[in-house]
C-alpha cells in the first residue's frame, strides 16, 4: 500500500502562533535530522516557512540559529520562506542570527541564497558588524600603531604606489611583495606625491618628482615607492633613522632620531629653511643646528614648522599663517630660516600642532587652542584638557604678496579628537567648538581622524573606517531665558547644539589604525594591523634520524656493501657512511674492494667506533658509568697471553733482570687493555675521524667510568648530517623524475630513512632494476626530499614558493615523511593571508595536513569579518564549512549563545513516525504543490511517496507515448516505492525505464482507439476544415490537442467546482459548437496520432503550475542578483568589456562583427514598487 501525503489542518494562509511554537520547538531538538524535520514541518502547517511563533520568529530564524543548513536551504527553496524576515525581539534576520550563534556554514549558505548584506537590526548593526563585535582581540590590539598599508583613489599623479586607480582599499604591492616584513608607521599623501615612514625608520616616496619633492634625486615620475637616502656624517656611518616627517604640495621635511632636520623639494616660497635659499633640492639636505632639540614637524603649501614643548619655529611665505607680523612687505615677505613664534609663550607647554595651507593651530597643556591666521593669534577654545589630536583645513592668505594666493582661500575648519572618542568641529562661520553626532544608529569610539576640504575621515577602536560629511546646523529660535539657564555642559550634550555628520563606511577595513587623504579628498590611504595570526599549532614531529641510522647500523648485514674484518670478527658496513666520517676510509674505498682486514684492534671497541660513525655517539664518549657488560669485562679482567714458543731467554741476563722486564711488559699491556677510551682514541687517529679525536682528547677512563679530564671541556656534538654531493663514485641508485630528469643517490641513506625504500630494496636488492626508481614528481621536489633524507631538514625552506611547498607536502604524504610534512606546514602557516587561506585549507584537507588545516581554521576564526565580507568562504566544501563552524564556536568562547532544546517540543518518536509515514526528500528541494480552487485538501499530482518518485512521474509524463495508458494495479504498486529504494538520479532513471517497459508490456491494445483524451465530445471532429489562423490580439482557440495535459499517473481529471454565476458567464460567452462528421478511420496506434495543425508559435504552452512557479522563482532570483550586485563589480565588468573592445579593435575592424557583452542570466522578474507600511 502506498504511503499517504500529510494533510495539515490549516489553510494556505495560516498564521497560527500555535503552529509556529510547535515548529520552532521541534527545530531545537538535536537528535532529529533535517530530513525528518522537513517531513514534520510539512505535516504540521501549510505555511511552515512563514508562520511565526509567539516570539515573532519563523522556522528559518530558529533553523539558522541552530545551524541546520540543509533545513534552511529547504525552507527557502521549497517553502519560499522570506530570507530577509526580521524577528520581533531584536530585528534580527536569519543572517543576523546565524552570525550571532556562530553558525558559519549557515551564514555562507544564506549569503549564497541571496540574503541581504546591508540590512540592520534594531541596534543599527549589520551581520558583518555582529561578526566584528565577536572578533578575536589580541593582547596588544589597542596599543598597536603599525601594520600594512592600503590605498585607493583616483591616483592621478601615481601617488598610490600603482599605475591604476582603485575604488576599494587594496594593499600597496611593494610592501606586500618586496618588503613583507616592513611595518608602516605613518603615511602622508598630498597632491603630487606620497611619503611612507616605516617602523624601522626608513622612508619611501613615490609620485611626481618635479622640483625634488620625492627626495630621490630625480624629477620624473616614480610609480613604486623607493627608499630615500639621507646623507651621513663622516663620524657616524650608520644609517639615518627617521622619527617623523611631513609633506606639502612641493616639499618634504624629515626629522631624524639624532635631532637633525632634513628638507627637499621646490623652494619657490622659501619653505626649505636653508640660507641662502636654493631654487630646489633633489635630495634631502640637513638644516643648520637649532638651539632646542625639535620633537615634531609640520608643513603647509607655503610654510614649514618644527616644535617641541616649549617653542614653535616657523618659516616660509609670511602670508598670515606663520605667527609673525608683516611690518615691511619687502623685508618680511619671506622667513628664510626657522624663527620662533613669540605669541606662544614658553610656559604654555605646547602639546599638539597642526598646519594647513592658510593657518596653523596650536594646542597647549592648559587646554587652550590657538589659531595663527591673518597675522593674528586667536584663541578659539579654552579648558579643553582632553584633546589627543587636532587637525586643520583651509584658511585665508594675504593675496597681495602673490597673485597665486588669490584663489587659495578656503573656509577655516578645525577638528579635535578627545580621549573619550568624541569629535568636535570648529568652523569659521560657526565659531564654536561643537560636538559631532553621527547618522549611524550606534555609538562610535574614534581613535584617529583626518581632514580634507570635503570629508572628515576617522578610524574607530573597533578597527572600522568611516568617511563623513558635516551637515550645516539648523538654527532654531530658542527662548533666551531658557537658554541662559543651561550650563555649558548641557549645551555640549544637547542634540540641537551638535553637528550632524553623515557617515559612509569604507569597505574591507576591519583592523584600521590610522587614515590619511590628500587635501582635496581624491586619494586615500589607511594603515591596518596585519591579519591576526596568533597560531598555536606549530608542533613538528621529533627527528628520527638517530633511530634510523641506528637501525641501519644494526641491520647492516642485510644492506651492507663492504666487509670489515677485525681479529676474526666480521662487520658489515656501508661505504658512503664510512667515507663521510673518515678520510682514511674515503681514500681506501677508491680501490673498489669489498673486503678489508684490520689487525691489532679490539673487536668490541671497533664496534663502538662504527657505532659513533653511524649515529654520532657511543657509550665510550658519554660521561658516567659504563652499562655495556662486554666493555665492563674488558676493563676489569685484562688478559695477557704469553706463548711459550715466542719467549726467547737471554742467557747473559740474570733471573732478577728477566722477571723485572717481564713485569714491566705486563704492566704496559694491562694499562693498554684497561682503557677502552684510549683504544677508541687510537682508532680515531688511525682512521682520521677528526671530530671523535677532539671529543676523546678531553676524556679518560677511571675504572669502569668515563670521566672528563682535569681542565678538559665537554665538546658539543652537532646533528647527524650527510652531504649527498660527496663521493659521486659511490652512487648506487638512480631516481627518474618528471621530464626525463635523473637524480642519483645512495641506497643506504634511502633505506635507513624511509620504510618505502627499505621494503623496495629488501624485496629486490640483488636485482638489476633495484638501482632505478621512478618518481612522478618534478626534479626540484625530489631534490628537496633527498636533501631532507640526508640532512633531516631543508635549507632555505622559507624561500621556496607556495606551489613547490604544495608538491613537497604531496610527496611527503605519499611517502609518509611526517617530519618533512610538518616543516612545510609550518612554513605555509606563516604564509597565510586573507586571500590564500581558503586555498590552503582545501589543500590541507585533501592531503591530510592536519597542522596546516587547524592553523587555517584558527586564522579564519581570528579574521572572520573580512572573510565574510569578501565572500571567500563560498568556495569551501560543506564538510569544511561545518568543521570551521564547530571550531569557530569553540574558540569564540561564548558558551551562553546556545539554543537548548525546548521542553514543550514533541517527542522524537512522534517526529520519526511522521517522517516515516510522510517522507520528504530534503535533497531534491522539491517545491510544494499548491491547492487548486481554495480546497483545503491539496491535490497531489501522483501517488508516490517522495520527491524522487515525482521525478519519476515527470519522466513518464514527458513522453507522449505513455499518455492515456491504463496501468494495472501491480504496476501502480510498484510505482509507490519508498524513499529508501531510490537514492540517486541514475537509479531513478533506471527505475523509470523499467516501469515504462512494464507498462508497455501489460498495455491492453484496442484496435479502434479514437479517444485520445477525456472529455473529447466537445471537440471539433475535423481538424483541417475547422482550423482558422488566429488573430494576434485574440487568444488561441482550443483544438483537439491544445489543452494542458494531466500530471497524474491515473490520468483522471477531477471536475473543478464552479459557482452558478461562473457557469452562466461561461455558457453566455462560449461559441456554438460546430458538429462535424466523425473520422472515417481512427488511428490504430496511439504512437501515430495526428499532429496539431495549430502553429507551435501561437499554440499555448502546456506548462503545469509547477513549471510556472519554478520559472517565476528563477526570474525573482535573477532580479535579486541584479539588485544586490555591488556597483564595484558592475564597474569592473564595464572596464573589462572596454578593455576587450580595445584589444580586439572592435570599432576599427570592418571585416567581421565582434560583440562583447555580459553573459545573460535569463529572464528577470519585473520590479514591483512596495509602499512602506506604517
Amino acid at each position: 500500500m502506498s504511503k499517504q501525503f500529510p494533510v495539515p489542518d490549516c489553510t494556505p494562509k495560516c498564521q497560527s502562533t500555535v503552529h509556529g511554537d510547535l515548529i520552532t520547538a521541534a527545530i531545537t531538538k538535536r537528535s532529529i535530522s533535517d530530513k525528518d524535520l522537513s517531513s514534520y514541518l510539512t505535516h504540521i502547517c501549510h505555511c511552515c516557512g512563514s508562520v511565526k511563533d509567539s516570539d515573532g520568529r519563523t522556522a528559518l530564524h530558529v533553523a539558522a540559529s541552530c545551524g541546520r543548513t540543509a533545513l534552511v536551504s529547504w525552507l527557502l527553496k521549497s517553502c519560499h520562506a522570506n530570507i530577509n524576515a526580521r524577528d520581533k525581539e531584536s530585528g534580527y534576520t536569519a543572517l543576523h542570527r546565524s552570525v550571532f550563534y556562530g553558525k558559519i556554514d549557515t551564514v555562507v549558505e544564506l549569503i549564497k541564497l541571496g540574503a541581504s548584506l546591508t540590512l540592520q537590526d534594531s541596534n543599527g548593526l549589520s551581520f558583518l558588524e555582529h561578526a566584528m563585535l565577536d572578533r578575536y582581540l589580541p593582547p596588544n590590539c589597542y596599543s598597536c600603531a603599525r601594520g600594512e598599508l592600503f590605498t585607493w583613489g583616483s591616483n592621478s599623479n601615481m601617488s598610490l604606489g600603482s599605475q591604476l586607480s582603485r575604488t576599494i582599499p587594496e594593499t600597496m604591492d611593494i610592501f606586500h611583495k618586496e618588503y613583507p616584513n616592513e611595518n608602516v608607521k605613518q603615511i602622508f599623501i598630498n597632491q603630487f606625491h606620497s611619503v611612507i615612514l616605516t617602523e624601522l625608520g626608513s622612508v619611501y616616496s613615490c609620485g611626481h618628482g618635479q622640483g625634488g619633492r620625492l627626495g630621490l634625486g630625480i624629477q620624473q615620475f616614480e610609480v613604486t615607492p623607493k627608499v630615500i637616502k639621507f646623507p651621513t656624517s663622516s663620524k657616524n656611518s650608520e644609517a639615518i633613522k627617521i622619527l617623523c616627517c611631513s609633506i606639502a604640495r612641493d616639499h618634504s621635511l624629515f626629522l631624524a632620531a639624532t635631532g637633525e632636520l632634513y628638507s627637499c623639494g621646490l623652494n619657490k616660497h622659501k619653505v626649505l629653511g636653508i640660507a641662502p635659499p636654493p631654487d630646489e633640492l633633489l635630495a634631502p639636505k640637513p638644516l643648520k643646528y637649532l638651539a632646542d632639540m625639535p620633537s615634531f614637524v609640520a608643513t603647509g603649501n607655503y610654510h614649514s614648522l618644527i616644535w617641541n614643548k616649549s617653542n614653535l619655529f616657523t618659516w616660509g611665505l609670511n602670508a598670515g599663517q606663520l605667527g609673525h607680523q608683516l611690518n615691511n612687505s619687502q623685508d618680511d615677505k619671506y622667513i628664510l630660516t626657522p624663527k620662533r613664534v613669540k605669541c606662544i609663550k614658553e610656559q604654555d607647554q605646547i602639546k599638539l600642532v597642526s598646519a594647513s595651507t592658510g593657518a596653523t593651530v596650536v594646542y597647549t597643556e592648559k587646554g587652550d587652542v590657538y589659531v595663527l591666521h591673518e597675522y593674528q593669534c586667536r584663541k578659539i577654545a579654552s579648558r579643553q584638557l582632553n584633546l589627543v589630536q587636532i587637525t586643520v583645513i583651509g584658511g585665508k592668505l594675504n593675496h597681495k604678496l602673490d597673485e597665486e594666493l588669490s584663489d587659495k582661500t578656503r573656509e577655516l575648519k578645525v577638528a579635535a579628537l578627545t580621549n573619550t572618542g568624541n569629535v568636535c568641529l570648529w568652523q569659521e562661520n560657526d565659531p564654536v567648538l561643537r560636538r559631532c553626532i553621527f547618522s549611524i544608529n550606534r555609538a562610535l569610539n574614534i581613535k584617529q581622524m583626518s581632514f580634507n576640504i570635503n570629508n572628515l575621515l576617522f578610524v574607530t577602536n573597533d578597527g572600522e573606517a568611516f568617511k563623513g560629511e558635516a551637515k550645516p546646523r539648523k538654527k532654531k529660535v530658542v527662548d533666551t531665558n531658557k537658554n541662559a539657564t543651561k550650563s555649558d555642559f548641557h549645551k555640549f550634550l544637547e542634540k540641537d547644539e551638535c553637528l550632524l555628520v553623515k557617515l559612509e563606511k569604507i569597505p574591507r577595513i576591519h583592523r584600521g589604525l590610522s587614515i590619511q587623504s590628500d587635501p582635496k579628498g581624491l586619494n586615500f590611504a589607511i594603515i591596518q594591523d596585519r591579519p591576526y595570526k596568533y597560531l598555536s599549532k606549530y608542533d613538528v614531529t621529533e627527528s628520527t634520524m638517530l633511530e634510523n641510522m641506528f637501525d641501519l647500523f644494526t641491520t647492516a648485514e642485510d644492506f651492507g656493501d663492504v666487509e670489515l674484518k677485525v681479529n676474526d670478527t666480521k662487520f658489515m658496513a656501508h661505504k658512503f657512511i664510512l667515507a663521510t666520517k673518515s678520510h682514511y676510509f674515503a681514500n681506501l674505498f677508491k680501490k673498489n674492494q669489498q673486503q678489508f682486514e684490520f689487525k691489532g684492534f679490539n673487536a668490541q671497541v671497533f664496534e663502538e667506533f662504527l657505532k659513533y660513525i653511524y649515529i654520532g655517539t657511543t657509550e665510550l664518549i658519554e660521561i658516567g658509568e659504563l652499562q655495556n657488560e662486554s666493555l665492563i669485562r674488558l676493563c676489569q679482567k685484562p688478559q695477557v697471553e704469553e706463548k711459550e714458543n715466542d719467549v726467547i731467554i737471554d742467557g747473559n741476563k740474570s733471573a732478577f733482570e728477566y722477571y723485572s722486564l717481564k713485569d714491566k711488559v705486563t704492566d704496559n699491556a694491562e694499562k693498554k687493555l684497561d682503557n677502552p677510551v684510549r683504544m677508541l682514541h687510537e682508532m680515531a687517529k688511525r682512521f682520521e675521524v677528526i671530530e671523535l679525536q677532539k671529543i676523546l682528547s678531553n676524556l679518560d677512563m677511571v675504572k669502569t667510568a668515563v670521566r672528563l679530564k682535569r681542565g678538559g671541556k665537554q665538546t658539543k656534538r652537532g646533528p647527524i648530517i650527510f652531504n649527498k654531493n660527496l663521493f659521486p663514485q659511490l652512487y648506487d641508485v638512480e631516481i627518474h623524475c618528471k621530464n626525463d630528469m635523473v637524480l642519483r643517490a645512495h641506497k643506504c641513506i634511502l633505506v635507513a630513512r624511509l620504510d618505502y625504500f627499505c621494503s623496495m630494496f629488501s624485496a629486490r636488492w640483488n636485482r638489476v632494476e633495484a638501482s632505478k626508481i621512478t618518481m612522478p614528481f618534478p626534479k626540484e621536489v625530489v631534490e628537496a626530499l633527498l636533501e631532507f633524507l640526508y640532512t633531516d631538514s631543508l635549507d632555505r625552506l622559507e624561500d621556496r614558493d607556495v606551489d613547490q611547498l604544495f608538491k613537497i607536502i604531496i610527496l611527503a604524504d605519499q611517502f609518509f615523511v611526517t617530519r618533512l610534512k610538518d616543516q612545510c606546514e609550518i612554513i605555509l602557516s606563516n604564509m597565510l593571508t586573507i586571500k590564500n587561506t581558503c586555498q590552503l585549507l582545501m589543500f590541507a584537507d585533501i592531503y591530510n595536513a592536519d597542522s596546516l588545516k587547524e592553523n587555517c581554521f584558527e586564522f579564519i576564526q581570528q579574521n572572520m569579518t573580512p572573510f565574510l565580507e569578501m565572500r571567500l568562504l563560498d568556495e569551501l566544501d560543506g564538510h569544511l564549512l561545518k568543521e570551521l563552524s564547530d571550531f569557530y564556536q569553540v574558540r569564540r568562547q561564548l558558551d551562553c549563545r546556545v539554543i537548548t532544546p525546548y521542553s514543550t517540543a514533541v517527542t522524537d518518536q512522534e517526529i520519526s513516525h511522521i517522517s516515516f509515514t510522510y517522507p520528504v526528500d530534503i535533497k531534491e528541494m522539491k517545491e510544494k504543490q499548491k491547492s487548486i480552487g481554495g480546497s483545503k485538501k491539496r491535490v497531489r499530482a501522483h501517488k508516490t511517496s517522495s520527491s524522487d518518485k515525482h521525478v519519476l512521474s515527470q519522466s513518464l509524463e514527458s513522453d507522449s507515448n505513455l499518455h492515456n495508458i491504463s496501468f494495472s494495479s501491480d504496476i501502480q504498486e510498484e510505482l509507490s516505492v519508498s524513499i529508501e529504494e531510490i537514492e540517486s538520479p541514475l537509479a531513478n532513471r533506471v527505475k523509470a525505464i523499467t516501469i515504462a517497459n512494464k507498462a508497455v508490456k501489460y498495455e491492453e491494445i484496442e484496435e479502434n482507439f479514437t479517444v485520445l483524451r477525456k472529455k473529447s465530445e466537445n471537440l471539433s471532429g475535423s481538424f483541417v476544415d475547422s482550423f482558422e489562423f488566429p488573430l494576434l490580439s485574440s487568444p488561441p482557440k482550443s483544438s483537439g490537442f491544445g489543452g494542458q495535459r494531466t500530471t497524474k499517473l491515473d490520468f483522471k481529471m477531477k471536475p473543478v467546482k464552479l459557482s452558478q454565476k461562473q457557469r452562466k458567464r461561461l455558457s453566455s460567452e462560449s461559441n456554438p459548437v460546430v458538429t462535424s462528421p466523425a473520422l472515417t478511420e481512427s488511428p490504430k496506434n496511439p504512437w501515430k496520432i495526428l499532429q496539431d495543425p495549430i502553429s507551435p508559435i501561437n499554440s499555448p504552452q502546456n506548462d503545469n503550475i509547477e513549471a510556472i512557479m519554478s520559472r517565476e522563482k528563477k526570474q525573482k532570483e535573477n532580479l535579486v542578483k541584479i539588485t544586490s550586485k555591488p556597483l564595484a563589480f558592475t564597474q569592473l565588468e564595464d572596464k573589462a568589456i572596454e578593455e576587450l573592445r580595445k584589444f580586439y579593435s572592435v570599432d576599427i575592424i570592418e571585416e567581421e562583427l565582434i560583440t562583447i557583452e555580459r553573459a545573460s542570466m535569463g529572464d528577470v522578474a519585473v520590479p514591483v514598487w512596495v509602499p512602506k507600511t506604517r
